[in-house]
């Protein structure tokens, strides 16, 4: 990292202001992750959710982070190992402990001084469900509670009574909760109108048709009720799947930095378009993840840019991102243009051949 983007990453992170909570939920401490219950919200299994918080005492900085876990749709993928959990469990694992974004004690992360609230992912419906089915039958239900769109929207308001002016707001997820971020990010708009912000998802890149079977998506779909909680749009322009949403973003949402982080042959996305039904998963996935840059957020945007690296790697900010090199650049100082307002490139090594 050079020693301008080095300065920028500190005086970034700690700009601090008065603190934002003026009392902390009971049972929570200043830097320590605590559990806080959340009514309202609910995982697939119909269990009460909650969010975890580790609050910075001298922050004006919020971090929301959506986190990573599998999908099911039908009776076949609720039942066979696609999904993680679909019951609130509570978190096992220090934050202080991760090598990558999420590391609390190194002072060169972007998110060093920030407070965070982490969204826990129990729904199975990448944060964009709005449904309760019976996944079973009459004799042997299994009903499945498909509303992680609610529950990641809770959470941020939630986040809005503990910190109601915050000065930055960074929505990050993985995965799943990568996914989550690009549906998220008009809630976020709406929660935190004054506030700065910036949306980044680490293998959330939408596998999407056609290089899938869109009859077998369109079940995804329409099991989560994900038509209720896409965005509402004019007739000139449509939003029949997860894609759809990098086009709305980049066109409604220009004041928002957003950004993808992927892998070209992601492991988990190639299990994700086998499970769906495409000949040539590897293919489908490459073939997404470019036509996401091309098509649906362009390359000369100035407020959306992508970090694609060659490989099968499946989450890329678990390590340290100052070790994440593609096409000669570092993750970290790609996120540091992102987060500073300066120019920012695509990082795209298939543009180098």
């Amino acid at each position: 990292m050079s020693k301008k983007l080095f300065l920028i990453t500190v005086l970034w992170s700690a700009i601090s202001f008065p603190l934002l909570a003026e009392t902390l939920p009971p049972g929570c401490e200043y830097d320590k992750e605590c559990v806080v219950k959340l009514p309202g919200t609910v995982c697939g299994d119909g269990s009460e959710s909650f969010y975890t918080l580790v609050a910075k005492k001298n922050s004006n900085n919020l971090l929301i982070f959506l986190e990573p876990g599998g999908a099911c749709w039908n009776s076949e993928t609720c039942v066979f190992g696609h999904v993680l959990r679909l019951s609130a469990k509570k978190p096992t694992a220090k934050l202080i402990a991760e090598k990558g974004l999420l590391n609390l004690s190194d002072p060169t992360n972007p998110f060093f001084n920030f407070s965070k609230i982490t969204v826990p992912y129990c729904t199975a419906d990448v944060f964009l469900g709005d449904n309760e089915i019976n996944y079973g039958d009459s004799s042997h239900p299994k009903i499945i509670h498909h509303h992680g769109f609610k529950n990641a929207l809770l959470t941020m308001q939630a986040a809005k009574e503990l910190y109601p002016d915050p000065e930055r707001v960074v929505l990050f997820g993985r995965s799943a909760g990568g996914l989550g971020v690009l549906g998220q990010i008009r809630n976020l708009d709406a929660v935190f109108p004054k506030a700065e912000k910036h949306a980044l998802a680490d293998a959330g890149t939408p596998v999407m048709p056609p290089y899938l079977n869109a009859e077998n998506y369109e079940e995804i779909i329409r099991n989560w009720n994900a038509y209720e909680t896409l965005p509402v749009v004019s007739s000139s322009e449509s939003m029949n799947h997860f894609g759809d949403l990098l086009r709305f973003n980049t066109n409604h949402f220009p004041h928002i930095r957003y950004g993808l982080i992927q892998s070209y042959e992601d492991v988990v996305m190639t299990y994700f378009a086998k499970s769906v039904g495409s000949p040539e998963p590897s293919e489908a996935v490459r073939n997404t993840i470019i036509a996401a840059s091309n098509d649906y957020i362009g390359l000369e945007t100035p407020h959306a840019k992508v970090f694609f690296v060659e490989g099968k790697t499946h989450i890329l900010t678990k390590k340290a991102v100052s070790q994440r090199i593609s096409a000669g650049m570092k993750l970290s100082d790609w996120l540091q243009l992102m987060f500073s307002h300066q120019p920012w490139p695509n990082v795209r090594p298939d543009l180098s051949y």
